[in-house]
């Protein structure tokens, strides 16, 4: 049985690749709460957190449409999600009414789920090191900046964004129930800035 906050699913759910073994969330219990994570072939990761999550099993599990909608943030109330057996189910805690369940199946993943510890204790290890001024800047996919935005930006009305030279681009909001991973496409010689902004800079001297 795994129990965290569904909306965390369908942040991190938003994230998964279309073949195996990306297409899937896994979700497992740690110290101190429940942990969701997915990836798009480590082009992009989220990872979520729920510090009252807990749960006695780890299950990697493909999320159909219908349990990510159903399992989505509202700002009216809370929801919760309650993994048992083949079985989720989503309640939804209204303040003033009667709360509301609804059971969907969950499908498992026949594919082990990519390892991450390792890559994210290089991330925090790296984050960690003294700042250096960098030589680069990661070119970073539209469609992957798009969606860790908008998911992240659930939890939380302003963002910081961190990034560090040959790795990914951090967005993490003051909740720090979402981190959101983005893997640069390339890594470019940081531009030059252009003349009109160099222009104005020295005009204001």
């Amino acid at each position: 049985m795994l129990q965290f906050n569904s909306a965390l699913l369908a942040a991190v759910g938003s994230f998964t690749g279309a073949y195996a073994p990306y297409q899937a969330v896994r979700i497992e219990p740690r110290t101190g709460g429940a942990l969701l994570a997915a990836s798009d072939e480590g082009k992009v990761t989220a990872l979520g957190f729920d510090r009252q999550g807990s749960g006695d099993e780890s299950l990697t599990i493909i999320p159909s449409p219908d349990l990510l909608k159903a399992s989505a943030g509202i700002k009216s109330a809370e929801r919760g999600l309650v993994i048992e057996g083949d079985s989720a189910i989503v309640t939804t805690y209204y303040k003033t009414s009667s709360n509301r369940g609804k059971e969907l199946p969950i499908q498992r993943s026949v594919v082990p789920f990519p390892p991450i510890d390792q890559a994210i204790a290089a991330c925090i290890e790296r984050w960690s090191a003294t700042p250096k001024l960098s030589e680069t800047a990661g070119r970073y996919k539209l469609r992957y900046l798009e969606r860790a935005i908008r998911n992240a930006g659930l939890y939380s009305d302003s963002l910081v964004l961190s990034a560090f030279e040959g790795g990914p681009l951090r967005i993490q909001g003051e909740s720090i129930e979402l981190v959101i991973l983005v893997m640069p496409q390339t890594a470019e010689p940081i531009p030059a800035v252009p003349d009109w902004l160099a222009e104005i800079a020295t005009s204001a001297e």
